[in-house]
């Protein structure tokens, strides 16, 4: 019985969490080190995020192992072959993006806003 309760509690938990995580989906827009147009175009699927951007070279890069839970996103792309981890937060009309600095320096931080 106690098995029964507990499996139906994370079901609800699983379910809930999923609700809550943060709808992205469309094309958001900013500037890196306030020089580099940067646009992101976002898919979510309850948890998972899809989605692409454009390369320096003008090349689409896709989104991989992206993850969205509540505010909470993470995804990787492949820079002129360099996967880069990218990590950020939504809050209100913005998604700040942060990833790691060139050649180990500080890292890069981008807010992002919705293309309307």
């Amino acid at each position: 019985m106690k098995r029964k309760i507990l499996t139906t509690a994370a079901l609800i938990l699983v379910i809930v969490t999923a609700c809550f995580a943060a709808d992205i989906s469309g094309k958001w827009a900013g500037k890196l080190m306030d020089q580099y147009d940067i646009a992101y175009d976002f898919k979510v699927e309850g948890e998972k995020l899809t989605g692409s951007t454009t390369g320096p070279e003008g090349n689409l890069i896709n989104i991989q192992n992206g993850v969205i839970k509540g505010d909470d996103l993470s995804f990787t792309i492949n820079i002129m072959d360099n996967n880069i981890k990218v990590t950020g937060k939504v809050k209100d009309d913005a998604i700040t993006l942060t990833m790691p600095g060139m050649n180990g320096g500080e890292p890069m931080t981008l807010i992002l806003k919705k293309v309307k």
